[in-house]
């Protein structure tokens, strides 16, 4: 259903983190460098598998990622990981070992090497692979919403219902050749989560620094976790005029909303104007993201009323689109 074999070795690595996270519930998951010693990542602690059953104690993931469509994993692809495993063990470091692939896995497969792990003194053993991986991001709209890359890797009609269905092409449509590029970095990531906490974002970065392919793939996730329906707006006039009460899960896109290449004093004090609806749409459900050139929001900094436009002093939800680390710079062809 969805063609992971495109997203390459560090998207994947991503997903599987993303994963862990909302998965198993893992906010400590630490992944390591390529010189892993057998661990992509690491925890210890309490996994609840299902309400019959859970797992303790130190946990090792192991992801396997392969760039062929429907591919089989065989044992021989597996076979280096064995010793690496017995030294984890050995160490004290490994009582659970996770392997997720977006390989297919035979219950043949998945036997032997579940066999051959529990020789070596792994205590227990989970194989996941490529179905479980596809489940995994059908069942799961927040999932897909925080990888947004998944959605140029399937069906879209599958992915969301029919009523945002069409929307979500068009949108999807104007992203087609950026999603192909895409690496996740941690400014999505942030404005995702200040979209997910505080129902706001505004993104601030140098011009043509991605802050519209961001606001593009927070729309898109909102259409398919929320059902929001996105409406592209210029000023607070508008994102009042056409905000419904009776629909809280509108979304509200305003791309440089204190001006396109300057600074414009008349668009703030709109925004200071309407900040009392503003706040009683976000307290009833909406999101708003909004963006603006860094230079351009220095200068609104001075003219936004604290007391007036409070939503802004929440540090989580002003994003600054250029902060990249190092590995993200390495990766990246276009930066979200």
């Amino acid at each position: 259903m969805y063609d992971l074999h495109q997203l390459g070795w560090f998207s994947f690595q991503q997903l599987v983190l993303t994963i862990a996270k909302e998965v198993f519930g893992q906010n400590a998951m630490s992944f390591l460098s390529s010189n892993d010693g057998g661990r992509d990542g690491s925890f210890s602690g309490d996994w609840a598998v299902n309400e019959k059953t859970s797992l303790s104690g130190k946990f090792v993931f192991q992801c396997k990622f392969t760039s062929q469509q429907n591919y089989n994993i065989k044992f021989a692809d597996l076979k280096e990981e064995l010793p690496k495993a017995e030294a984890l063990v050995k160490n004290g470091l490994c009582d659970i070992y996770i392997l997720i692939t977006n390989a297919g896995i035979s219950g043949k497969m998945s036997a032997k090497l579940e066999t051959a792990l529990r020789n070596l003194g792994v205590k227990h053993v989970v194989i996941l692979g490529s179905n479980w991986l596809f489940q995994t991001i059908q069942e799961n709209n927040r999932l897909r919403r925080l990888v947004p890359r998944i959605y140029g890797l399937g069906d879209l009609s599958q992915i969301l219902d029919e009523r945002v269905y069409l929307q979500g092409r068009t949108l999807l449509e104007s992203l087609k050749d950026e999603l192909a590029k895409v690496v996740i970095t941690t400014a999505y990531q942030k404005a995702a989560e200040a979209l997910d906490i505080h129902g706001f974002v505004l993104l601030v970065g140098e011009p043509a620094a991605g802050k519209t392919t961001i606001a593009s793939l927070l729309a898109m996730g909102a259409l398919d976790q929320w059902k929001a329906s996105t409406l592209k707006l210029s000023t607070a006039e508008q994102v009042v005029k056409h905000w419904n009460p009776d629909d809280p899960s509108q979304f509200f896109w305003v791309d440089d909303c204190f001006g396109v290449t300057q600074y414009e004093s008349n668009l703030v004090h709109k925004w200071n104007h309407n900040i009392t609806h503003i706040k009683a749409m976000l307290k009833s459900g909406a999101k708003i993201v909004m963006t603006s050139r860094d230079y351009i929001y220095n200068r609104a900094r001075n003219d936004l009323k604290e007391g007036a436009f409070p939503i802004l002093n929440e540090s989580q939800v002003v994003i600054d689109v250029h902060d990249l680390t190092i590995t993200e710079k390495d990766k990246c062809f276009i930066i979200i």
